[in-house]
């Protein structure tokens, strides 16, 4: 047990500079809490005497994550006041890259029908083939998207 500690502890250190893997931690709601990286940390001093490098480490990845945890938390925040035609049909979430799909005329995030296409190379709303060159970028709704968000973070406004 107190090596997988330890390797757990020495793999968050190596991932510490990968944002990706740092912006998931948080939004895993079923494993991650804040004190969970406190009572690893204090685990960690009793195991590791010898390499305190590891448990410096930990801290870094901790600090980052809870910033990260604070942004995740603005951002659901904004998805619950966007208007709807700036939220994604598929998952709720706010569009930062919007698609039209050209068969259903529906509009998405561009990452949720890039991964929903590598299972299913269809149209979810029509069911009629689709491929991502089939796509068509809004870059207006795009900007206008990006423009109330950051009128929302700058204001802390509800005004939409």
């Amino acid at each position: 047990k107190q090596w997988y500690q330890r390797r757990v502890a020495i793999t968050a250190g190596n991932m510490s500079e990968e944002e990706a893997f740092l912006a998931a931690i948080p939004r895993d709601g079923r494993s991650y809490y804040p004190r969970l990286f406190l009572d690893t940390s204090a685990k960690l001093a009793k195991l590791t005497v010898n390499n305190p490098d590891v448990i410096t480490q930990l801290e870094e990845v901790k600090d980052k994550v809870e910033k990260l945890a604070v942004s995740h938390e603005e951002e659901e925040a904004l998805t619950d006041r966007a208007p709807n035609c700036y939220l994604d049909p598929i998952l709720g979430t706010l569009m930062s890259e919007p698609v039209l799909l050209p068969t259903s005329k529906v509009i998405v995030d561009r990452s949720v029908i890039a991964k929903h296409l590598l299972s299913d190379p269809i149209d979810p709303f029509n069911r009629q083939a689709l491929t991502m060159a089939d796509v068509i970028p809004q870059p207006e709704l795009r900007d206008e998207i990006a423009r109330w968000k950051e009128e929302q973070l700058r204001n802390g406004s509800d005004n939409c």
